[in-house]
């Protein structure tokens, strides 16, 4: 996505229970989610904009919905579309199985390997969502070690906690006590 010259719409809710958090969306559906302010985003990811994305404003737009009723309990899952094709290989196998876990579960990085056809591979599980762009929407706060411990989040410990008590876990001393 560096230094491309698309049809782009941005979105931001500046305040949350998380921090900022940041929206881009193309023609093809959710490019981007980010857990910093827009003006941030835009710099890390040296976009160049051409003309807004009509397509990409209703997605934003059904999304900051869908996020705002995520954060405060009422939604379990999201409808939006995701431009897959931003994404690509192993990491592709990794996030669209992560979008397939449910609200309220968790799976080990060692699960999703095995799941995968991959045992052995779950750091490059954790490598690939590491990289996840669009998280929360592909719920990769759902991953975690095989000993419940939590683990790297892009959005930092303390939110990956947060979002897992969200879906109704027990975190204590940075592990999930309760499934």
């Amino acid at each position: 996505m560096k230094g491309n010259i698309l049809p782009l719409t941005f979105a931001q809710i500046e305040e949350s229970q998380l921090g900022p958090l940041s929206f881009i969306a193309g023609e093809k559906g959710l490019l981007n989610v980010a857990f910093m302010d827009l003006k941030q985003l835009k710099q890390e990811v040296h976009l160049k904009s051409g003309s807004p994305s009509l397509a990409g404003f209703e997605t934003l737009t059904k999304l900051l919905v869908e996020v705002n009723e995520y954060l405060t309990g009422i939604r379990r899952g999201f409808t939006v579309d995701i431009d897959w094709s931003v994404i690509s290989g192993f990491q592709l196998q990794v996030l669209k199985q992560t979008a397939e876990i449910p609200y309220g579960q968790v799976m080990s990085y060692a699960e999703m390997a095995k799941t995968l056809d991959s045992p052995g591979a779950a750091r490059a599980v954790g490598a690939a969502l590491a990289k996840n762009p669009m998280p929360i929407v592909i719920p990769c706060h759902r991953v975690i070690r095989s000993d419940c411990a939590l683990s790297g989040y892009l959005g930092g410990g303390k939110v990956k906690a947060q979002l897992l008590s969200l879906e109704g876990h027990t975190i204590k001393n940075n592990k999930v006590v309760s499934l």
